[in-house]
């Protein structure tokens, strides 16, 4: 894993990011840094207690914390009015990620984490949750694509569509659906990871709000994510069908903004790559409509569409 140092004059920070290797969150004793993202780490930690290893996710946006050498974060030695204003970004995300924990505890379904346990420490926040076995797809297409077929897909997919409904029955969105937050676990089955990004549909975004984009996977209407109205499951059904398509075709589909004035897409029931049925590449063609209205409206709808493949 690479490692990300931020030093200031005091002489006194300069420390990576992750927890070092050994350091002991009470029981638990950091084993390995999984993942990394824009605001959070993952670490494999080994339960002193029970004598298993569980993962605990850390709020940790490292662009602009850091970490003291005592392990406490810090926003370092900011001038006063930029510092007001990470401190604002930062505790912004610090709800988000402590409304994270809250929505995984009374969230139950086989393909949605697991909650253990939060709590706050180090002046930041943790979550502790099951250690899932297995690989997320991205990996999987890239050391594995041969054994990603037609058959392999709707395995999978349904517990995926499952997870979704059960986040959207809540009014809950899960904003960034892509091929590093699906878990592949050794029986097979599926895990939706990350609902750091989760956004209710009934909520408009705060100034603060930070939003996820990913090229080619996130729909046209996040990009202009405080109007109203906007965004829906079909937000949600978009990004699985670019995950469905990038697996399918071995590339993403165009950039949602740029398909917006330009549509290029390719339809993959005219590219009819082998070994697909055409009505299987009608559903993911469907999700994959640039225009919000012209998609299915809830999951029920596309496991209408899909269902009939």
């Amino acid at each position: 894993m690479q490692n990300f140092y931020r030093t200031y004059d005091d002489g006194n920070i300069g420390f990576t990011h992750p927890l070092p290797i050994g350091y002991c969150l009470n029981e638990f004793e950091i084993e390995e840094v999984i993942s990394k993202s824009r605001g959070s780490i993952v670490y494999r930690v080994w339960d002193h207690h029970l004598k298993h290893a569980i993962a605990i996710k850390e709020y940790m946006p490292h662009s602009f914390a850091i970490r003291r050498r005592d392990m406490i974060l810090d926003l370092g030695g900011e001038k006063d009015l930029r510092k007001e204003k990470l401190k604002k970004r930062f505790h912004a995300g610090l709800q988000d990620f402590i409304r994270e924990a809250h929505l995984m505890s009374y969230l139950e379904h086989s393909s949605l984490p697991h909650f253990l346990r939060f709590w706050q420490q180090n002046d930041t926040a943790y979550i502790a949750m099951p250690f899932y076995r297995g690989m997320t797809l991205n990996k999987l297409w890239i050391r594995h694509s041969h054994l990603i077929n037609e058959n392999w897909l709707r395995q999978i997919l349904f517990p995926l569509l499952d997870a979704l409904d059960t986040l959207h029955q809540r009014n809950y969105l899960h904003c960034d659906i892509s091929l590093d937050n699906i878990l592949i676990r050794e029986s097979q089955s599926p895990i939706l990871l990350d609902l750091g990004s989760t956004r209710q549909t009934t909520k408009r975004l705060s100034d603060d709000t930070e939003i996820t984009v990913r090229s080619g996977f996130t729909p046209v209407e996040q990009y202009t994510a405080n109007e109203e109205n906007q965004q829906g499951p079909w937000t949600d059904i978009y990004a699985l069908g670019a995950v469905l398509y990038t697996l399918i075709v071995g590339k993403p589909p165009p950039v949602s903004i740029v398909r917006n004035l330009d549509d290029n897409y390719q339809p993959l029931a005219k590219l009819r790559p082998a070994g697909y049925s055409l009505s299987f590449l009608h559903a993911i063609d469907a999700a994959l409509a640039i225009n919000p209205s012209e998609r299915p409206p809830s999951i029920t709808e596309f496991v209408a569409i899909y269902q009939s493949a």
